[in-house]
């Protein structure tokens, strides 16, 4: 039963690798030069952060320029180059991942360590076994929203110098 509840919480982390390579190659590196030809690289409708000096704004790309981007948000919003500090692409799928196998992680550890290294005799209901198994689902459960609102491995991909 162990073996079985180990193997369904690990068998999401461990596809994630076959699925990645199953996919095809990724696509060729941005041009070299300014951050702002990575920029412009971007897909139409991709998902996008943008930080200003004075607003931050997360909005699907519509265009860009060599002066402006605009995206959308409901409304079109227009942002002039000089005043973006920086734009992000989200990867909250990816986060989840990444806070569901570190909550796993450490919950096993922890429920592990909290069941004790004793044997259990026939008087025993829970096994340190299971109690480790549940550590794992709930800090993984926990581990997964975490990730989730943070997003934590969002990459820049724009940077004002």
């Amino acid at each position: 039963m162990r073996t079985f509840l180990v193997t369904l919480m690990l068998a999401p982390a461990l596809a994630v690798p076959a699925q990645q390579s199953a996919q095809p190659s990724t696509p060729a590196p941005p041009p070299v030069g300014s951050n702002w030809q990575r920029v412009q690289a971007l897909a139409v409708g991709q998902s996008i952060n943008v930080s200003t000096r004075a607003s931050h704004a997360g909005c699907k790309l519509k265009s860009v320029d060599a002066d402006t981007l605009t995206c959308t948000h409901g409304k079109d919003l227009v942002f002039q180059r000089t005043d973006i500090v920086s734009i992000k692409v989200p990867h909250r799928g990816r986060s989840s991942l990444v806070g569901l196998a570190i909550g796993a992680g450490v919950g096993a550890i922890v429920g592990r360590a909290a069941a004790g290294g004793g044997s259990c005799n026939n008087f025993c209901i829970i096994s340190p076994g299971d109690v480790a198994a549940g550590g794992a689902i709930g800090f993984g459960a926990i581990g997964t929203i975490v990730g989730t609102l943070t997003d934590f491995t969002r990459s820049t991909i724009y940077k004002a110098p």
